[in-house]
């Protein structure tokens, strides 16, 4: 079946609901616009290389660039990082020694110190007719051939430094301090958020002989006061932790395990809704949504469809 334009779009407006929360996340570690872009072609070429491979087809640089819209020299640098293990921001990593070299070179060194060793403000990147240095100077001098822009970074997280008005680099500590990142719940949150999409992307794409995955939400049909919010988290949270501990039971003791078989789970989680649209009524929600399993399922989007005919 042929997707129209509006269908499209509405995919398209699925990704942008899915990463805009994820701005707040991304602005405080300081990922920039075109990190998060590289990412996303990089997965993309990722699984549609996967596509291709399942598919019985070559998956070359050439054809990879033409599926995905991508120059081919951007593709074979795509897949030269995937093969390598770069890291999603394509930038090298930084040692302890270098930041802290760095710092004491800028509190230390003529050219970027002042009176009784205060670090001069530099601007970020070269500023031409400038009297200021800039911080790639500084990065020339303490640490030759760091990669500048990952210095920066891990100093800003670490909150060494802070950048003012996106183009001068203030130092606010002599002392590099690892920040405190919880790296678990980071990759935690990245495994559930996926797992809410992969739900999402099975209903929607799934063959007639799948099982509809179980997809249900209820949303306050008026504003809530910070009273009626905390009353309605706390009855989630003991509910839920109910319906959690039975499922749990329920699995430890189910006998239906099967070596080559898959991990399957159940989430439960607690969201503010921030749709502009007149919230409907939950049971009106609840039973749309069984109405909508017994529909017939939505074929899969094939996107090399379009491409085939010109290879």
């Amino acid at each position: 079946m042929k997707k129209t334009s509006k269908e499209k779009e509405a995919v398209l407006n699925v990704f942008a609901a899915l990463i805009r929360p994820l701005m707040r996340v991304a602005f405080e570690y300081g990922i920039s616009a075109s990190e998060i872009a590289g990412t996303v072609r990089r997965t993309y070429v990722q699984a549609l290389e996967a596509k291709l491979l399942e598919q019985k087809r070559p998956p070359t640089d050439a054809r990879l660039a033409a599926v995905s819209g991508l120059p081919k020299s951007d593709v074979t640098a795509l897949r030269d990082a995937l093969r390598s293990g770069a890291p999603h921001s394509m930038r090298t990593n930084v040692s302890l020694d270098q930041l802290t070299t760095l710092l004491t070179v800028w509190h230390t060194h003529t050219n970027f110190s002042g009176a009784y060793g205060l670090a001069m403000d530099l601007d970020v990147v070269p500023v031409p007719g400038s009297p200021r240095r800039n911080f790639k100077e500084l990065v020339a001098v303490a640490c030759p051939d760091a990669d500048a822009e990952a210095l920066l970074d891990e100093l800003v997280a670490a909150h060494c430094v802070e950048v003012v008005d996106g183009s001068t680099a203030r130092c606010l500590s002599r002392t590099y301090v690892p920040p405190g990142a919880d790296v678990t719940r980071i990759d935690r949150m990245g495994r559930f958020l996926g797992a809410v999409c992969a739900n999402f992307a099975h209903n929607l794409m799934r063959a007639d002989n799948e099982p509809v995955y179980f997809e249900r939400t209820v949303v306050s049909d008026d504003t809530l006061s910070d009273l009626g919010r905390d009353r309605f988290l706390a009855l989630a949270a003991e509910r839920g932790q109910e319906l959690l501990v039975d499922l749990d039971t329920f699995l430890t003791t189910t006998p239906e395990k099967n070596e080559s078989g898959k991990r399957y789970g159940v989430g439960i989680y607690f969201f503010e809704d921030d749709s502009t649209g007149q919230a409907e009524h939950p049971s009106r929600k609840l039973s749309d949504q069984v109405e909508a399993e017994k529909a017939r399922p939505t074929e899969e989007i094939d996107v090399l469809a379009a491409r085939r005919g010109k290879e």
